[in-house]
Formats: structure tokens, sequence, C-alpha cells
């Protein structure tokens, strides 16, 4: 891209965001104070979930991993949800970030699963207290049933899912991707966005969940290195059926990838 066509973008997309922030001024979305997105008062409100559950059967579990009866239909290892979109300002921070261009929601919402990534690694952990008190039988099962990926973590290759090019230019940003960097940086994790949408469909959000399926045929695929032996966790801003993150599951696994967990900030 030349020098003036990027002076030129920067200039629309500033242009549009002061726009923006004449129609939706700054605003905390729990309790209204002026010039920010959310408060730390109100972050610190924000439900994170501390159970997990089989995303097709929706059996509890402690891990979100598919149950032994659902597993064979699923490309995924698992699904990590970290709130509820019933709760309104997790609504509100997902709507705002996607529709109208938030970007610094990303941000929020970032943070918000660095919190329950810290939660549900502690799970499978052997803390200070444990030995103080002994390890009980109930904590060794526990261990035994974590996950190998949470005990890998540092090692894992973060991915965002991909917007197709003619989705990221109207929105002038890939949202899933400015959560995934922020997470990545926390945690000194590697990220890759060698995930890519080959097609532009219409959204899945209005299909049922057969319509999704084959939506999402042939959509996606794999440019980066090889994945061979690699722990994948496929971030997403939310999931419905799960359709998105099995069909990326699908191809980073075709590319070697061990594991492939997802990871949002809410299920819709």
């Amino acid at each position: 891209m030349s020098i003036n066509k990027k002076r030129f973008l920067n200039h629309v997309l500033s242009s549009r965001d002061f726009i923006l922030d004449l129609i939706f001024p700054i605003e905390c979305l729990g309790c209204g104070t002026e010039g920010v997105w959310l408060c730390k008062d109100c972050f610190r409100q924000l439900p994170i979930r501390t159970k997990q559950y089989c995303l097709n059967c929706k059996k509890p579990n402690e891990f979100g991993e598919f149950c032994p009866d659902c597993a064979p239909a699923y490309a995924l290892d698992g699904v990590w949800i970290a709130g509820d979109y019933e709760n309104k300002i997790i609504a509100s921070l997902i709507k705002n970030l996607k529709y109208h261009f938030a970007r610094d929601l990303a941000e929020i919402l970032g943070q918000f699963l660095i919190l329950f990534l810290r939660n549900l690694i502690n799970k499978g952990r052997i803390g200070k207290t444990d030995l103080g008190i002994g390890i009980n039988e109930e904590k060794i099962e526990k261990i035994k049933k974590t996950p190998e990926i949470i005990f890998d973590f540092k090692n894992c290759l973060l991915i965002p899912v991909p917007l197709h090019k003619k989705r990221e230019r109207w929105r002038g940003f890939n949202q899933v991707l400015a959560i995934a960097k922020t997470i990545a940086t926390h945690f000194n994790l590697e990220l890759s966005t060698g995930l890519i949408r080959l097609k532009h469909r219409p959204p899945q959000a209005k299909l049922s969940e057969a319509k999704r399926k084959r939506n999402l045929r042939n959509c996606f695929a794999w440019t980066g290195a090889s994945l061979a032996n690699r722990r994948v966790i496929l971030v997403d801003d939310v999931v419905t059926t799960g359709s998105t993150l099995n069909e990326c599951a699908k191809i980073l696994k075709q590319a070697g990838a061990s594991e492939v967990w997802g990871l949002v900030a809410a299920k819709g």
C-alpha cells in the first residue's frame, strides 16, 4: 500500500471514530460514569464463570471438555467460556466492540479473559496450601482429570478466529485479534494469524445449526508453519453452537495441532 493511500485510510478511520464518539459518547456501560467504557468498580463486578460444561450436551465439568459421548463429533477438545451473555454489561461490551466499532473495548474483554484464564489454570495446580495440609485423594483425582494443555499453558499457541478481509475492511479491525493480542502480551504467549478465512459468507447469528455448518464449509485455511504437536487456544468473542470454532479446529488439526481449545468471552 502506498504512503498516500495509507494516509487517506488513516484519515477516513480517524474521521469515522470522531463521528462515532459524537453518536455514541463514551460512558461506563455499568454505571454511566463519563469518559470510560467500564470503570474499575464495574469491571470488578463482572461475573467470571467458575464452572464449565460440555458445549454439546451441557453436562457440567471442570474444564469445558466435550464429554466421551459428544467428543467423537468434534475436532475441538473443549471450549472455555469466561462469562454469561445474559449479563447486560458483558453483552454490551461485545456488541459495542463488534457493531459500534469501539475498539478500546477489546482491551477490556482481553483483561476479563485474562482473569478467567488465571482461575482456570489455578484449578489444576498444586499450591503451597495443598503442600501444607497434604494432597488428599480428591485433589489427586482433580489433577488427573486436568487437561494437559493447562499444565503446558505457557507453550500454547494463541490463534484468533479470522475475519474475511471484506468484513475486516468494513469494521476497520479484527476485534478478536485485538482481544488475543492483549492475552498474548500478558501471558507472553506466541500469537499467530496463520489461520485465514477464504470465503465471505453471511453472518452465523441468524442461521440454524445445520445451516451454520454448511455456511462454514471450506471457509478456512492454515497458511502458517507446521503445527505438529502444538497445543492451540482458539480465541473468539462469542460461541453459540461451536460450529465456527469446530471448523477452525478441523483445519488446525489437519496442520498437525495435537489439541485445540476454544476460548470465548461468552456464550450467545
